[in-house]
């Protein structure tokens, strides 16, 4: 009788705890995360380039001879909120909105990490990046600008900060959860961040209509920018509770964590569209009665270039309208932020052109420059990641011809906003143009959408990849706005940011609307029209001769068998 001999048990690791599984996800996430350019931008870049510009603008003058007391320690605490807010309410929406429509939330439920520890890891990610975005403000102020942290308050600030972390994460959770698309996500909530940071006080300086104060006095970021600012007044006394603050904040973040547990799904959303034709929905050419043989099908001729430039162009603009990103960042935002400056800031006239007419042209040469600039170079460079643009190559459509096309629905786009700008401004705001230099500023219109566009072709030349060419467009384009003249910054700009935004084509964009405009009378402003046609060239140039037409990382590498030249062979030698 034999036995039955069991082999030795092999030796299995311990499953790791819930709470060890969500850092090694934060930790993925962060690196993650960092990979995504735009977040980069809006979380550090942005709030950092706000905070310079204010110093430049307002300047570090001691508001108290005798505390010492500087303007610069009531602007930091306003960057501060910014990168909370950016690194929290959109970073969370956009990328758990994405991780559902990608299946990986659905995916995560058959592997051993437990699906909560995955939102844990996303959640805690854009909590540390919130945290890094606090500290560097708080950094840059103290070091730059003598900002003092004051140990009275300091734990009301921590806990404030923690709540208010807290608070956006959820909302953003909520977000994700309610969207149809990741798209619709990342949009909604950048743009909701955005609005509030206009409306709060954080980014925007005016009195604000009766009616949207008061709803921005009951939305999260207003009592959180209120409450840092006092927490950071070495003339407020007391210990910096704000439990006002803290109850609102605390019941907005149970809010959405409440309304995102409900919609909560972790299967990604019905993809709604036209599914593709069966073989017998294809439509035939009709046989002939009697006829026995097979019936020639008729080639129709190769379109004209024309035909293609403007397919591509309607192309092009279809893509664009059914981004919600661009309808809010290109259409909205600028017709939004127009309304809210020229009912806010209390400014009748610049050098004698009225405000409102000046406004109206910074915003659409705004709207003009994101279309351009930055939305049209991510499609193109979006487009060449993917390799359309390699296949193009051996198809009947040039590539030069997608490339015009894209560059023609980004003015028409232009064009777009610029109509909505002043028929909103003439209907509501009391603007009044010249109606004989409409021509004019359109072909002023047409020929700085052309430059800002060729120089977003030439960024798309020369950077790897299309979410680098979204965060350096972005990151180039918010200082260049400030010293252009899109956003107006009043009689204290120093005269080397005039200086500067001379010899930049959005500069003469925007004073070459506000000269054909004026009601006055129009004036085309023909040194800055050379600018703009020296950086279409100049910039055209470049992304023509620099563009490549696949990624990078698909170019051939060289064959291992080949000698490199190299000094340290030839030494040997």
């Amino acid at each position: 009788m034999t036995t039955a001999v069991r082999p030795a048990a092999a030796a299995r690791p311990g499953r790791s705890g819930a709470g060890r599984l969500a850092l090694e996800q934060v930790g993925y996430t962060l690196r993650d995360l960092w990979r995504v350019r735009v977040v980069a931008v809006f979380t550090f870049l942005f709030p950092l380039t706000w905070l310079l510009l204010y110093g430049v603008l307002a300047g570090n003058d001691a508001v108290d001879a005798d505390s010492g007391v500087r303007v610069m320690q009531f602007a930091t605490p306003s960057a501060a909120v910014l990168g909370l807010l950016y690194a929290t309410l959109p970073t969370v929406a956009s990328s758990l909105g994405l991780a559902r429509e990608q299946g990986i939330l659905k995916r995560v439920r058959g592997t051993p990490l437990p699906a909560g520890c995955y939102v844990a890891g996303r959640i805690g990610g854009a909590a540390v990046f919130a945290i890094g975005a606090v500290t560097a403000m708080l950094l840059v102020g103290v070091l730059a600008y003598d900002v003092r942290i004051l140990g009275r308050t300091l734990v009301a600030t921590v806990v404030t900060l923690v709540v208010a972390i807290a608070c956006f994460a959820a909302l953003g959770l909520a977000v994700a959860m309610l969207a149809p698309s990741a798209a619709v996500a990342q949009a909604g909530s950048i743009g909701a961040a955005v609005v509030l940071a206009m409306i709060s006080g954080v980014m925007f300086v005016g009195d604000l209509p009766a009616g949207l104060d008061r709803v921005a006095g009951v939305l999260p970021l207003r009592p959180l920018h209120e409450a840092l600012q006092d927490q950071f007044n070495p003339f407020v006394s007391g210990s910096g509770w704000d439990l006002g603050a803290l109850a609102i904040m605390a019941g907005w973040g149970i809010a959405g964590a409440g309304l995102a547990a409900q919609a909560f799904r972790w299967d990604p959303p019905a993809r709604r569209g036209r599914s593709h034709p069966a073989e017998d929905d294809v439509p035939v050419a009709p046989v002939p009665a009697g006829r026995t043989g097979p019936v020639p099908v008729a080639t129709p001729g190769r379109p004209g270039d024309a035909r293609l430039l403007l397919a591509q162009a309607a192309w092009g603009m279809r893509a664009a309208w059914r981004d919600p990103g661009t309808l809010f960042f290109a259409v909205a935002f600028p017709v939004a932020l127009f309304v809210l400056i020229a009912q806010s800031v209390p400014v009748d006239a610049v050098d004698g052109v009225p405000f409102v007419l000046v406004t109206a042209a910074g915003m659409i040469a705004w709207g003009v420059a994101v279309v351009g600039f930055v939305n049209a170079a991510e499609s193109v460079a979006r487009a060449r990641d993917r390799g359309v643009l390699k296949r193009l190559r051996g198809t009947p459509l040039h590539p030069a011809l997608y490339l015009a096309g894209q560059g023609l629905a980004a003015l028409w786009t232009g064009l777009v906003v610029a109509a909505l700008v002043l028929l909103v401004g003439v209907a509501f705001l009391g603007l009044r143009v010249s109606w004989a230099g409409l021509l004019p500023a359109a072909v002023v219109l047409l020929l700085g959408g052309a430059a800002v566009t060729a120089c977003g072709f030439a960024v798309a030349s020369v950077v790897p990849s299309s979410k680098a060419v979204v965060a350096v467009g972005l990151g180039v384009l918010l200082p260049v706005a400030f010293v252009s003249d899109v956003f107006y910054t009043g009689d204290t700009a120093p005269a080397w940011m005039d200086t500067v935004g001379s010899v930049l084509p959005l500069q003469h964009l925007v004073h070459g609307l506000v000269s054909t405009l004026n009601p006055g009378g129009a004036v085309v402003d023909w040194a800055g029209i050379a600018v703009m046609g020296v950086w279409l060239l100049g910039a055209g140039l470049v992304a023509a001769r620099g563009f490549a037409w696949r990624d990078a990382s698909h170019r051939a590498a060289p064959a291992t068998d080949v000698p490199a030249r190299s000094p340290v062979g030839r030494s040997a030698a």
